[in-house]
């Protein structure tokens, strides 16, 4: 596909803002922050996770929350802290933002959420039970 960067910010949980360039990669699951970068953010781990990285080796690194901003949209999405490297914008962050990558302009491109078409649904509730059918864009 190409490697290529792209600009945004991150923000921490008490406010500080970085910032930065992000390596675009589709192939990691998550967004990815040096462990410097963190500590400047004051990320705040709140478990941690088995991962692979590329090449076949497994780690367990840190996950954090953090506030992610690109393309004038925002999310707040999870991200693995690294122990070194450049940060990484993964999976989760880009469709969080309903971003998608075009690889041939090397570059992010806005798409539409999706949804899985759900043809009938039953919802009980106290002894009743209600149908929900799908007809056209409205649910009756």
């Amino acid at each position: 596909m190409g490697l290529f960067y792209v600009r945004g910010s991150l923000t921490g949980p008490t406010g500080t803002r970085e910032d930065t360039e992000f390596l675009v990669d589709t192939g990691a699951t998550l967004l990815t922050v040096p462990r410097s970068m963190a500590e400047r953010l004051q990320l705040a781990p709140t478990r941690s996770q088995r991962i692979m990285i590329a090449g076949g080796q497994r780690a367990v690194w840190p996950v954090a929350e953090v506030r992610l901003i690109l393309n004038g949209s925002e999310t707040t999405t999870p991200c693995f802290i690294s122990p070194e490297g450049p940060p990484l914008l993964g999976a989760v962050a880009l469709e969080s933002l309903f971003l998608a990558v075009d690889p041939v302009a090397k570059r992010l491109v806005p798409v539409d959420g999706f949804v899985g078409v759900v043809r009938r649904a039953i919802r009980k509730t106290a002894g009743s039970c209600f149908r929900l059918e799908r007809r056209g864009p409205v649910w009756r």
